[in-house]
């Protein structure tokens, strides 16, 4: 390709070793592809800078108002709740929402994706994976807005995002536990491949820190969201030569899943551990005792999602990237007390 000259789907498709059709059957999001061709040439686009100027054109002056959400797991408490908030702060707008959820799973996502592209929506609000980098991009190239919720993922460009302080919301629930007493405090969490994930082990490790408590071996775990290895896991941080005396779930599509285990194996709370669980969903305020939770804003998590999105939709200037975070509530109830 000459220098200074825009890449065409020729190009593409010779960087890429596929046909054009190929090319056009991935940017149109219509035909069958295989998922490493569809990635390869997606990939291709990214490096090669290029943009189908006619779609993007499309986009650009649409008359539709519909929005794409994608979630990862509507399973989970925090995302469906989320996702209602999101749906009637949108409809306040004047936005229809089509609903996608991804499973945790990044094929599933890079569906998704392809879905909302074919469908022409207007814009997307997504809690994002870290395995479609190229195909978020692409989907931003073709004059799609993009706001990401609860988490982020780097490298994709200036894309605004609002999510939860899980850095000091972590650090709050480790300081209430280190101020009754405990310094055998386990940690249960998300994948350090996501924001969330990595965010919360990094509040909990500068509480210790601060307070002067190492960190003992064994004490954090790190699990996949909609991991049937909970239980284990949770088994082995118990049985560690020291235990712990109080546990953070930081993972809240865990969540149930382990203080259902603690429950089935005898475990008092907060007698023999005090507990700590990220997410006020209403069956935390129905156990006995009830649970201290990490309470999120996530009505206004949604709306600020809505707004950021809307405001891009409307505006006819570039818009500089924005980021909010919000701050959480440590809502202390009857699991937490003094090690035993």
């Amino acid at each position: 390709m000459a220098r200074g000259r825009e890449p065409t789907v020729k190009d593409v498709a010779e960087h890429a070793g596929v046909s054009p059709g190929v090319v056009s059957r991935v940017v149109n999001a219509n035909g069958s592809v295989s998922d490493r061709t569809r990635q390869r040439v997606l990939d291709s686009i990214d490096e090669l800078g290029y943009r189908p100027h006619s779609a993007a054109r499309e986009l650009r002056t649409r008359t539709t108002n519909t929005i794409g959400l994608v979630l990862a797991d509507v399973a989970n408490p925090f995302f469906s709740q989320l996702a209602d908030h999101v749906v009637r702060h949108a409809t306040r707008a004047g936005l229809g929402v089509l609903l996608t959820t991804t499973q945790e799973d990044p094929a599933m996502e890079l569906k998704s994706i392809e879905l909302l592209m074919q469908k022409r929506v207007c814009g997307v609000i997504a809690a994002p994976g870290t395995e479609n980098r190229a195909a978020w991009r692409h989907m931003r190239s073709l004059g799609i807005e993009l706001t990401f919720v609860d988490r982020f993922v780097d490298r994709i460009g200036s894309i605004d995002v609002v999510g939860v302080d899980n850095e000091r919301a972590a650090h709050d629930a480790t300081t209430a536990l280190l101020e009754r007493g405990h310094r055998r405090i386990a940690l249960i969490s998300g994948p350090s491949t996501t924001s969330t994930g990595r965010e919360r082990v990094s509040g909990y490790s500068r509480a210790l820190s601060e307070r002067g408590v190492d960190e003992a071996p064994g004490m954090v775990a790190e699990l996949a969201f909609r991991n049937v290895e909970a239980e284990s896991a949770l088994s082995r941080v118990l049985s560690q030569p020291e235990p712990p005396t109080a546990l953070i779930v930081g993972n809240t599509a865990v969540s149930a899943t382990i203080v259902t285990h603690l429950r089935e194996s005898g475990i008092a709370i907060p007698d023999d551990l005090s507990v700590v669980v990220f997410h006020d969903a209403e069956w935390t305020a129905l156990m006995s005792p009830p649970l201290t939770v990490v309470r999120h804003q996530l009505d206004e998590l949604a709306e600020h999602a809505v707004d950021m999105l809307h405001s891009r939709l409307e505006s006819t200037e570039r818009l500089r990237r924005r980021e909010k975070r919000l701050p959480s509530e440590l809502v202390v109830r009857g699991s937490i007390g003094p090690p035993p």
